[in-house]
């Protein structure tokens, strides 16, 4: 039932503020309080729906229960019990018209939690919803970042009520254009036509990666969405090395430079030895017939294999041939991988499957030693890499929690540095990443502190500014700037 709440003479009224959506709402509410409080502002937090109840929640039997917490502790959150008291979370409902009013007079800033979710960190709003009182002075709008990368019926609360225009059904995986067409169409849209003097604004939460909070910023300054590819905000694909020879310890060395994420694996102990391997992230003393529970999940990851058996090698190349990859190499002479292809080829494998394996292994650069082996091996990999994908992100800047504003090669044309999505963060601190080094990448680092809003900046490498830049490459740049 929507609630009505008396009219105040706007001189009499403090600050109203309704915090509606999903994934995030009561975390926002804190938030508020806990700024507001900071200023030495009496703060009163209630619900016109349904609100989880905390320990200092209070049940009020009269208006003077509100009142004194109010001017004892400067906070009140107050509510009606509105589930059993025997249910596992107890949650409170709206307060009675008179009791809102007077705790609404008797604070500065009033928060009210106007919605509800059942949890999930997205919804579509139903026409009574959110539940917003009279004489608001704002509305934030809260949408989890959670629900990227998710199936919408896990994610979205009410997905009935999506229309043909969301292109949101139960098997849809949630893409940032679908919640900002969301918000649009469910929040931003309906609530700005019915209050047109209120300000209303987009507070994103549940952003803990690095490309959840680009999002939450784009979806924040209402931008489209669609300049952002979730392929830039990808890490290194993780490299697994079956053996751990002179060949495979050169490949880590330089996997490691590279910024591999690396997975060792060998079936003798003095060889899978975490000491000697200390470069790498993960190391495994297995057999060979049992190593499915230790190979990474993701489909671009990297596979070489570099046993001391042709047998081995042949298993560990069947078991990747099994399981999605994006690299699979395996050495040998041209002769005897003729012949474990041909071994394999009669145990059941296509020759569509075989033709992925790269074998011999190895850019044909007439490598001889273990260190040259290993370079043809990296820049094989480095090549089939960086045809496949366009991420560039080192583990130290997919992994940051710092803040900043994060710099973002969007277009590039003729000989520039770095490929589009190379990005790095400048914080205050200095920067994590790279867009290519030299006077670009610190004239970006001079200009990003600056940067308040989501900003695009064009920089030509071909004309005179390259010589200001002091660039001898031709080329063209556009950076998009984004404060995260």
């Amino acid at each position: 039932m929507q609630l009505r709440f008396l009219q105040k003479n706007k001189e009499e009224k403090d600050m109203i503020i309704a915090v509606a959506g999903s994934g995030g709402k009561t975390t926002r509410v804190h938030k508020l309080a806990q700024y507001y409080r900071s200023l030495g502002k009496k703060v009163f937090v209630t619900t016109t729906t349904h609100m989880k109840k905390e320990s200092d929640t209070v049940i009020p039997e009269n208006i003077e229960d509100i009142r004194k917490q109010l001017n004892e502790t400067g906070y009140c959150m107050a509510g009606m019990p509105a589930t059993p008291e025997n249910a596992l979370v107890q949650k409170i409902g709206p307060l009675p018209e008179d009791f809102y009013e007077t705790a609404v007079k008797e604070a500065d800033i009033t928060l009210i939690e106007a919605d509800g979710s059942r949890g999930m960190p997205a919804k579509i709003p139903a026409d009574y919803e959110p539940v917003i009182p009279e004489n608001i002075d704002e509305i934030h709008i809260v949408i989890g970042m959670s629900a990227l990368g998710k199936p919408a019926s896990k994610a979205v609360h009410r997905l009935s009520l999506a229309d043909k225009d969301l292109e949101i059904k139960e098997d849809t995986i949630l893409t940032p254009l679908h919640l900002q067409k969301l918000l649009k169409k469910g929040y931003l849209g309906p609530l700005r036509e019915q209050y047109k003097d209120t300000k209303i604004k987009v507070y994103p939460g549940q952003a803990d990666t690095l490309y959840q909070r680009v999002i939450a910023r784009f979806l924040q300054e209402e931008k489209d969405v669609a300049q952002i590819k979730d392929d830039w905000f990808k890490i290194q694909p993780k490299l697994v090395i079956f053996g751990a020879g002179h060949v495979a310890i050169q490949l880590l060395r330089i996997a490691k430079f590279l910024d591999f994420y690396t997975i060792m694996i060998d079936d003798r102990e003095e060889f899978a030895d975490p000491e000697k391997l200390s470069q790498a992230d993960e190391v495994y003393c297995r057999d060979f017939h049992d190593i499915e529970d230790i190979l990474p999940e993701q489909d671009n990851a990297f596979y070489v294999v570099v046993t001391r058996g042709h047998a081995n090698d042949r298993l560990c190349a069947e078991t990747v041939l099994r399981r999605p990859y994006l690299y699979l190499g395996m050495i040998g002479s041209k002769g005897k991988v003729a012949k474990t292809f041909e071994i394999m080829k009669e145990e059941g494998y296509s020759e569509e499957q075989i033709s992925t394996i790269h074998a011999p292994i190895g850019l044909k650069i007439g490598a001889r030693t273990p260190e040259e082996i290993a370079i043809s091996i990296a820049a094989e990999m480095i090549a089939i890499k960086n045809h496949e994908t366009e991420s560039t992100m080192s583990k130290e800047l997919f992994e940051t929690k710092e803040s900043g504003v994060l710099c973002i090669i969007t277009k590039k044309s003729g000989s520039s540095p770095r490929g589009v999505g190379s990005m790095m963060l400048v914080t205050k601190d200095g920067i994590i990443g790279s867009i290519g080094g030299g006077n670009l990448e610190k004239t970006v680092m001079e200009e990003a502190p600056s940067v308040k809003e989501i900003t695009r900046k064009k920089y030509d490498l071909s004309n005179a500014q390259s010589a200001t830049l002091g660039m001898i490459c031709g080329g063209k740049n556009e950076i998009l700037y984004v404060p995260v």
